[in-house]
């Protein structure tokens, strides 16, 4: 069913997926979320389905790090939060049984480390001069600069910069001509100001200002899915985010097949088929239907000669931007920090660094140092324990300490996750161009995971499992 609105999608949601469709056989290639609620509600219709995913592990970049730490001590190296609004996930979540509690992000005794020196958000007046704050900034707190900057501004926009069924009009479409950085700018913010509200978009911008659309940012500022107006409603899943994802495939296991990495995909008016790798040998699947979910990052090593894909399709495959994202997550063997629930944005290399473990028992604890942008793509040449004793150099100014109380660490580079080639999709200047080429169908080839979202942004669980409803309502229609 080509021309689903977000609103569509969610409306029969809600109201009850179709009990059956025609699908005899598909073949889902990813086991990220939006592969496995794919294949756990066709599962239900009847559909005999095949889960192809390239690693031995099910959940994409839902990925709860639980070795090499100690005391049961766990970390994210993917997505973390889920608020209210997250409809699909939510919903995942209660058929699953799985509980949340509150997400470590908010409430945090947050700072700045600014030119060696910390800074409280509602003190940088008393640091303006040195910061480099315009003199008409230095009276106002970080929260006072974003409303000026940001609120006011996505305000006036216009009604539809908020609204359920997105469709980029003309005025939003204007704004996705200029970077965020630009937008800001433009709106008299100095290069300072940017500086200190910029990880109130958390990580939804990647470090990419100077290239990321302004719309998609608008869009996303404006809903309340922002940080910038996160409060209690945000939440992490209990026991660790991949909770869910192996709740999913714990339902279909019959049905995933883990370390068959998709080489080559093909169709004819008949058929699809996808071809893989088992072991040492080369195999081939036929299926009525082919789910892809991977990633259009990793879709540009696959084989599509004779997928018979559009012209539009295959430049959007090539053209669509992943954000650069670099974890380093350090044990200590105590809190050595004074703050309960550190988190820090600094101007170093390392961008933010945070406890990890805040509502863990001790006494060990786990720092993350959370890399973004093109530090994240330089840290990444490095080795693993490279990029740990680079992080702990780092690290020491900031929290003297580090290096006595530090026991082991390990780290996460998305861009070098081979069937991930980055973290999420970063929505350049031009964004709205590509975003319907992303989810349309192409013959018996369908296509689903978070890039394919409605929405402009991407990093979202929601959007994954919304884009497997979407798929779903796709194939019941034919």
């Amino acid at each position: 069913m080509q021309g689903l609105t977000q609103e569509d999608v969610r409306h029969t949601f809600d109201n009850g997926l179709p009990s059956r469709n025609n699908i005899g056989t598909a073949i889902i290639v990813g086991a990220g979320l939006s592969g496995l609620a794919t294949a756990y509600e066709l599962a239900k219709q009847g559909t005999q389905v095949t889960v192809l995913e390239a690693t031995d592990r099910p959940g994409g970049r839902t990925w709860t790090l639980r070795h090499p730490f100690a005391d049961g001590l766990r970390a994210e190296a993917g997505a973390m939060t889920a608020t209210e609004q997250c409809h699909y996930t939510m919903h995942y979540l209660s058929e699953m049984g799985i509980e949340t509690e509150p997400s470590d992000l908010v409430d945090t005794d947050f700072m700045y480390y600014r030119n060696g020196i910390r800074i409280r958000p509602d003190r940088v007046d008393d640091h303006a001069e040195a910061l480099g704050l315009h003199a008409d900034e230095r009276h106002l707190t970080v929260a006072d600069m974003f409303a000026r900057y940001v609120t006011k501004f996505n305000e006036n926009i216009g009604p539809e910069i908020s609204q359920l069924d997105w469709n980029p009009t003309p005025n939003l479409l204007e704004l996705d001509q200029i970077s965020v950085r630009q937008a800001l700018a433009d709106r008299g913010a100095s290069a300072a100001a940017i500086g200190l509200i910029e990880p109130l978009f958390l990580e939804m911008r990647g470090g990419e200002l100077e290239s990321a659309s302004a719309m998609a940012w608008a869009r996303y500022e404006s809903s309340p899915r922002s940080f910038s107006t996160a409060g209690a409603q945000w939440y992490k899943i209990k026991g660790g985010t991949d909770t869910l994802a192996r709740a999913l495939a714990d339902k279909i296991k019959d049905r995933v097949l883990y370390r068959r990495p998709v080489v080559r995909i093909t169709q004819t008016e008949d058929e699809a088929q996808v071809t893989f790798l088992d072991r040492d040998r080369l195999q081939t699947l036929s299926a009525d239907r082919v789910i892809v979910t991977a990633p259009f990052s990793s879709m540009r090593h696959l084989n599509l000669s004779m997928a018979g894909l559009s012209a539009a399709k295959h430049s959007t495959i090539r053209r669509l931007k992943y954000v650069s994202v670099l974890r380093v997550f350090l044990q200590m063997r105590t809190k050595f920090w004074p703050e309960d629930r550190l988190m820090l944005s600094t101007d170093t290399a390392i961008c933010t660094v945070r406890d990890a473990t805040p509502r863990l028992p001790g006494p060990r604890k786990i720092i993350e140092c959370w890399l973004t942008g093109w530090p994240a793509q330089a840290v990444a040449s490095m080795s693993d324990d490279e990029r740990v004793n680079f992080a702990l150099n780092e690290l020491e100014p900031m929290l003297p300490g580090a290096r006595a109380n530090f026991e082991l660490g390990t780290s996460v580079a998305w861009d070098n996750e081979p069937y991930a080639a980055g973290a999420y999709i970063l929505p350049e200047r031009g964004h709205a161009e590509l975003m319907a080429n992303t989810r349309t169908a192409e013959g018996r080839i369908h296509f689903a995971g978070e890039h394919t979202a409605f929405e402009p942004n991407g990093g979202s669980m929601n959007y994954a499992l919304e884009s497997a409803i979407r798929v779903l309502l796709e194939l019941s229609a034919l």
